[in-house]
């Protein structure tokens, strides 16, 4: 990649990340792109230089969003040697996707703000990514069922569980400073989380 495709690149990933946060706050009715443009440091004018619409730029951050949670959530096998047994193999699929909430709580935010209305927008999304997502939950519940680890109750509800005890800290992170008095960014807290959430999952 030479210089000005690696300076596009940059550029539209700046967009997209702005995107997803200004998105993830206001909804995409709330959001303008103009606001996006300036919390991105770039120009209004190449927001339709790069994306036409501020429909098409949603649907190129949700786009971004999920490509970047298959690659920071890419785990090894349940069977692979890094892992001495199954329980290890779920304690590291808990973190990482503790860590990946702390990291992007944009994500469930944004989600929330789509799934309440049940938009056109969502249903594309669910259509699109959310579905893998869910193919990947339920391996790894059936998973952890098979081996004696979660208890062999519903697995949609496990799923949820699972998911919005991971996120909901992150999510509603104003909350936890204002009522806890605690920063969910610190990093001693996320690991707190994460080691909270696996000691409570992992039988």
């Amino acid at each position: 990649m030479n210089v000005r495709a690696r300076q596009k690149a940059a550029t539209q990933a700046s967009i997209l990340q702005a995107a997803l946060e200004i998105f993830s706050e206001k909804g995409f009715d709330g959001a303008s792109t103009r606001e996006i443009a300036a919390h991105a440091g770039v120009h209004h004018a190449l927001i339709k230089y790069h994306f036409t619409s501020k429909d098409a730029l949603w649907r190129a951050a949700v786009t971004f969003l999920f490509q970047r949670q298959a690659a920071e959530l890419s785990l090894p096998a349940p069977n692979d040697p890094a892992h001495a047994s199954y329980r290890d193999f779920a304690r590291a699929v808990i973190r990482a996707v503790v860590l990946y909430s702390a990291r992007h709580p944009e994500h469930a935010r944004l989600m929330v703000q789509e799934s309440v209305r049940d938009s056109e927008r969502f249903r594309w999304a669910a259509d699109e990514f959310i579905v893998q997502t869910r193919q990947a939950a339920e391996a790894f519940i059936l998973l952890c069922q098979r081996e004696g680890i979660l208890p062999k109750v519903s697995v949609p509800a496990l799923a949820y569980i699972f998911v919005g005890a991971a996120q909901l800290f992150y999510t509603l992170a104003p909350e936890v400073r204002r009522v806890w008095g605690i920063d969910p960014s610190d990093p001693e807290v996320i690991e707190a989380h994460a080691e909270a959430l696996t000691a409570v999952l992992v039988r």
